[in-house]
């Protein structure tokens, strides 16, 4: 039985956040801790540049309850044409669910008003009982509302 999966969700922000949202988890990740610090408590570059494939980067999340969660990520690649940044964690947490877990980030344009973001997760579990990554996925998303709020200076 394989225990590869994928799991995709998308919301919808307003256009002008898109090119912003694109350009933080591309080159500045650490700016999420200041959107959405509910998620997202620090993210230091490790190794390599920001925004360029090979790039290490360490994030401190929370994806509810308190306890403080850690993920090494390696970006993969970045395609600024289609305005996508693919990451997969390489040390932390994750790995003691996942044997491996990707995510990748695209920003897709909808109207002249609005785009959507769409995250994917890809992994395979380390055994059949271990959980989906839907709060993974779910803080993901909620956290792209707070990037948009954020760059329309919306105060919560």
């Amino acid at each position: 039985m394989s225990l590869k999966r994928k799991l995709e969700g998308e919301v919808e922000i307003r256009e002008g956040a898109g090119e912003a949202y694109h350009d933080i988890y591309k080159s500045k990740p650490h700016h999420v801790s200041h959107a959405a610090p509910h998620f997202v408590q620090s993210c230091d570059l490790h190794e390599g540049e920001l925004g360029k494939p090979g790039a290490i980067i360490v994030w401190k999340y929370k994806t509810g309850g308190d306890k403080t969660l850690i993920a090494k990520n390696i970006i993969e690649e970045v395609d600024e044409k289609n305005k996508l940044v693919k990451q997969r964690c390489i040390e932390g947490d994750l790995l003691n669910d996942y044997k491996t877990i990707t995510g990748i980030c695209q920003v897709i344009p909808k109207d002249k008003h609005h785009c959507l973001v769409r995250w994917t997760l890809e992994y395979e579990k380390l055994t059949p009982r271990n959980p989906e990554p839907t709060a993974l996925l779910d803080s993901l998303l909620s956290a792209a509302k707070d990037i948009d709020d954020h760059h329309h200076g919306v105060k919560k």
